[in-house]
């Protein structure tokens, strides 16, 4: 009887101890008129967590994260000054918990604060970094410059989720004005901030080029034997003879994007972006002479242009303009195959646009469509190409779920039934 006792006390004991504790520590921060970001302190033992939310008023729950392995989610598309509540429960291998459960209100239209302390930094005749406080509730901040002569904008970034950003290709000794402006949500924008700084020095024109110019090589048909080039600054060359391919070999220092046009051509080329080890991560095939385009963000390292002959297209006299250009702006561009295209097209919907946040991304990424009237699929590959999440975007605002995804480099392809936007993010 003893021994049946102690041995019921040890499998109580065991039960007891390998339950699985609901979160606590429950809080809500950065909450404005319509989102939130809700948090809690992690459980031992647990592998994931689920969340729920829903109005106060309603007995029906959404769910907007599940199996997530972070400590926080974002809530987005609330009313204005509305109660909301929300749970979460933990994963552990003995089964899911309880839910803890806690409540909050959504404040007045107006509470999405502007960005201060602007300040531009790292000032040179073409270059300098903008630089802004923090915002609580601030999902992304947009960013537009301009010469202080002119009363064009010009986007830096459309949805940035840190608090600098680096703009190029700037004239010399030349005024301009700058502002940012917080978005807290979808809809929640706030007034801006603004500022202003002065280019210094003076830009010195770039070298003439001659057809082929001196970058254009004879060993370039490998990734070997590629010629580095300047950034910023036309190259030259020629694709001569048949099936004659050339590879240009250039360095990005810092992340950020960059665009690689090929222009002035006389016959159907395309162009490819590869990585250091040769990979293919960027595609333009226009057809005939248009010009071809890649957009991508990318990371510090070594990368390739490739340009190549659409058949037996060559040309021993006319050249081809290649110039990788530095840029900030985050914005999707056409694409023109369906996997890892990145290629401009022609006559396409400019108000069509994507933009993700964060990026780098956590367990969650929110993809921004704009300018789509009807719903867009969206779809997320990886750099082989093997897709590897696919949802349906009803709203304009989609948040997904990447907790699962290794860390690495990939794709979000967004088609709205007529054309596809695509859009690379760093899972961390």
């Amino acid at each position: 009887m003893k021994l049946l006792a102690l041995i019921f006390l040890v499998v109580a004991g065991y039960g007891v101890s390998a339950q699985c504790s609901a979160p606590t520590g429950l809080s809500t921060t950065g909450i404005t008129a319509t989102a939130a970001l809700a948090k809690w302190q992690p459980v031992s033992g647990a592998s994931s967590y689920n969340v729920d939310y829903k109005l106060s008023s309603s007995p029906y729950w959404i769910t907007i994260a599940n199996a997530t392995t972070s400590l926080q989610w974002t809530l987005l598309g609330m009313e204005p000054t509305t109660s909301y509540d929300w749970r979460v429960s933990a994963n552990c291998t003995s089964g899911m918990s309880s839910y803890s459960e806690t409540q909050f209100a959504t404040l007045a239209v107006g509470s999405c604060s502007a960005p201060g302390g602007l300040y531009a930094s790292n000032i040179a005749s073409s270059t300098a970094t903008l630089n802004w406080g923090s915002v609580s509730g601030a999902i992304s901040y947009s960013v537009e410059y301009k010469p202080a002569s002119s009363n064009t904008w010009i986007y830096a970034t459309g949805g940035t989720f840190g608090l600098s950003v680096n703009l190029y290709s700037l004239s010399s000794n030349t005024t301009y004005d700058w502002r940012v402006v917080t978005n807290c949500s979808l809809t929640e924008v706030s007034a801006y901030g603004f500022g202003q700084f002065t280019t210094s020095g003076s830009t010195p024109p770039p070298p003439p080029s001659s057809c082929p110019g001196p970058y254009d090589v004879s060993t370039n048909g490998t990734i070997s034997g590629a010629a580095a080039i300047s950034l910023n600054t036309d190259v030259k060359g020629t694709v001569s003879p048949k099936y004659d391919i050339d590879h240009y070999k250039f360095t990005i220092s810092s992340t950020g994007t960059i665009n690689v046009w090929l222009t002035t051509l006389p016959g159907n080329y395309d162009l490819a972006l590869l990585n250091s080890s040769g990979t293919q991560i960027g595609i333009s095939k226009n057809k005939g002479s248009k010009n071809e385009t890649i957009s991508m963000n990318v990371s510090p390292g070594t990368y390739y242009a490739k340009v190549y002959p659409v058949g037996t297209a060559n040309s021993a006299t006319s050249c081809y303009t290649l110039k990788v250009q530095t840029i900030t702006a985050t914005r999707a561009i056409t694409t023109s195959t369906p996997v890892t295209a990145a290629a401009t097209k022609e006559n396409v919907d400019p108000d069509f646009a994507v933009n993700l946040f964060p990026n780098p991304a956590g367990d969650q990424l929110n993809v921004l469509v704009q300018g789509v009237d009807n719903k867009s699929e969206i779809k997320v590959y990886n750099l082989m190409g093997k897709l590897i999440l696919q949802q349906q975007a009803v709203n304009t605002l989609t948040q997904l779920n990447i907790s699962k995804l290794s860390a690495g480099f990939y794709l979000v392809h967004v088609n709205d039934g007529k054309e596809t936007r695509s859009v690379k993010f760093v899972k961390q």
